[in-house]
């Protein structure tokens, strides 16, 4: 008796452009996240300098510089930023499918 396992076909594995993108897409949800909490840092280190805030987590070191905290939320913002420049083909993708369906959509609305 021979058995044939069959699998469906998946993803073909392309040389194209951008084929990166939703991971690109979802690396921008979290730098932006990870941006917000080095500025959070940042601000509680300098209010502590300040002596607004209270003690800062890290006492000492190259992390308990407010000029740290505020570099690494440059840094990721700008990596944010590339990072949302190349997932824009796709959003421009969807952009255009979405338009080619909305001439039939109000053609249904004026009937």
């Amino acid at each position: 008796m021979i058995v044939r396992i069959r699998f469906g076909r998946g993803r073909l594995i392309t040389d194209r452009r951008g084929k990166n993108i939703r991971a690109a897409r979802l690396l921008v949800s979290l730098l932006t996240l990870v941006s917000v909490s080095c500025g959070i840092f940042g601000l509680w280190r300098l209010g502590q300098d300040l002596g607004f805030a209270g003690d800062f987590v890290f006492t000492s070191g190259l992390l308990s510089h407010w000029q740290v905290w505020v570099a690494a939320t440059a840094a990721t913002q700008y990596g944010r930023w590339r990072l949302s420049r190349y997932s824009k083909p796709a959003r421009l993708a969807t952009d255009e499918t979405d338009d080619e369906e909305e001439p039939a959509e109000k053609a249904a609305a004026r009937i």
